[in-house]
């Protein structure tokens, strides 16, 4: 039993299948993908789409009909970057301190689509912003807009973590609910306070 599965008291987990090779779907061209690698993909972009939310809900309030679009960009870029940075650094040192070693091959390449998550989080978010800078919409609308993206992102992570576990109905709604509603909290917060 693995380290997740001794710590929830469960041994009812089972690691996710993946298609390697899209060209051949046979158990050839399958790799397992350990549950903790799931769970680090999961994590990591929830911690992307939250703080990308939260950049952008402080962001608003700093944003007149004169800023810049492109400063945003750049604002929502540092920010994503310093946390794609400092996870990536995170997950390096404790694998320094775990296996007394750095991280090489595949623990590696798990360490950077982990931490990858958090740039992809803020991918259509950044979009949207781009949008505004090359003049389809106004800076504040394109704000507005990308928050809002985030909290459905939020609502899809939920629901693909739903998806896996073994929960009933009631408590899938709630997990989704939940994620869902801590988003349009800190929107909403920012819509009173605005």
């Amino acid at each position: 039993m693995g380290l997740v599965q001794r710590l929830l008291g469960q041994g009812r987990f089972e690691p996710i299948r993946a298609v390697t090779e899209v060209s051949a779907a046979s158990e050839a061209n399958r790799e397992e993908i350990p549950v903790e690698q799931v769970v680090a993909l999961l994590r990591e972009r929830v911690y992307g789409a939250m703080t990308c939310l939260a950049t952008l809900a402080v962001l608003v309030r700093y944003t007149a009909p004169e800023t810049s679009p492109w400063a945003r960009v750049l604002d929502v870029a540092v920010a994503t970057g310093g946390l794609w940075a400092a996870s990536l650094l995170a997950d390096w040192v404790a694998h320094l301190g775990a296996y007394h070693r750095a991280p090489r091959g595949r623990a590696a390449l798990r360490m950077l689509q982990a931490s990858g998550q958090i740039v992809e989080a803020a991918v259509l978010p950044l979009l949207v912003l781009v949008a505004a800078a090359v003049g389809l919409l106004s800076t504040s609308t394109a704000m507005w807009i990308a928050m809002w993206i985030l909290v459905v992102e939020l609502g899809v992570i939920a629901l693909l973590a739903v998806r896996m576990a073994h929960l009933r109905w009631w408590q899938q709604l709630f997990t989704i609910t939940g994620l869902v509603g801590v988003g349009v909290l800190v929107v909403g917060i920012k819509i009173l306070a605005h």
